[in-house]
């Protein structure tokens, strides 16, 4: 279990404004994360497990609840020292799967094709050559390590599940009006199961990186309380 960390650039007002471009974001509560990400994530949101609908597992950075992004500004901006999601990140860009599944192609949203401008050559896609630019080439990267590190997090997810290390939760939080709010249909490590483990199972499992992860989605589980302050 490989650990590739997509870090936060070191711009924390581009990544911001990266973001910022996402459609809709005053309303997104949840973005998958990779690997890597729970060490920067478990500061500041809940990392909950669950699949999407393809039936593959994830681990998602709750950002909110009741159709309400919290972890925004009065601006509609992260707030100041707010981690920033690899998936909001990458934003217009996406990887998707080619038509014989032995590939991706890299692909650029609808709604974000006017934040590219092909004479700014700062952010041109190609060169005049044709050749892809330093832009392009720099995507391509965050990307494909973007997407191994889901798929590393999904394989992660996966093996507490084999070993029925995950329980069903659902979580209520209280928002500034005092009104309260079920949150339903994400799974957490079942800590008693976790520490009944014999040392062989916990060495086994510390071997391939994973004791450090479950610590992160554990620390972040007190986020819970606070989405509502």
């Amino acid at each position: 279990m490989a650990l590739h960390v997509i870090n936060q650039p070191h711009d924390q007002t581009k990544a911001v404004n990266d973001a910022m471009r996402y459609p809709n974001l005053e309303k997104i509560i949840s973005v998958p994360l990779g690997i890597g990400e729970f060490y920067e994530a478990c500061k500041d949101y809940p990392i909950l497990f669950t699949k999407n609908q393809e039936g593959d597992w994830l681990a998602i950075a709750l950002l909110g609840f009741n159709d309400k992004n919290v972890s925004l500004d009065e601006n509609g901006r992260f707030k100041r020292g707010k981690y920033v999601p690899a998936f909001l990140r990458r934003y217009p860009f996406a990887l998707v799967q080619n038509e014989a599944q032995e590939g991706f192609s890299l692909a650029i949203e609808e709604e974000g094709l006017e934040e590219l401008n092909a004479s700014n050559q700062a952010r041109a896609l190609f060169k005049e050559d044709k050749t892809p630019s330093d832009l392009t080439k720099n995507i391509l990267d965050f990307l494909v390590r973007f997407q191994g590190e889901l798929q590393s997090c999904s394989a992660f997810i996966k093996e507490l599940y084999k070993g029925e290390l995950l329980v069903q939760k659902s979580a209520n939080v209280i928002d500034e009006e005092g009104k309260t709010h079920t949150i339903n249909g994400f799974l957490t490590l079942d800590e008693e199961k976790f520490n009944r483990l014999n040392d062989k199972k916990k060495l086994d499992m510390c071997k391939k990186g994973a004791t450090p992860l479950i610590t992160a989605h554990l620390i972040s589980l007190s986020n819970i309380r606070r989405l509502g302050m």
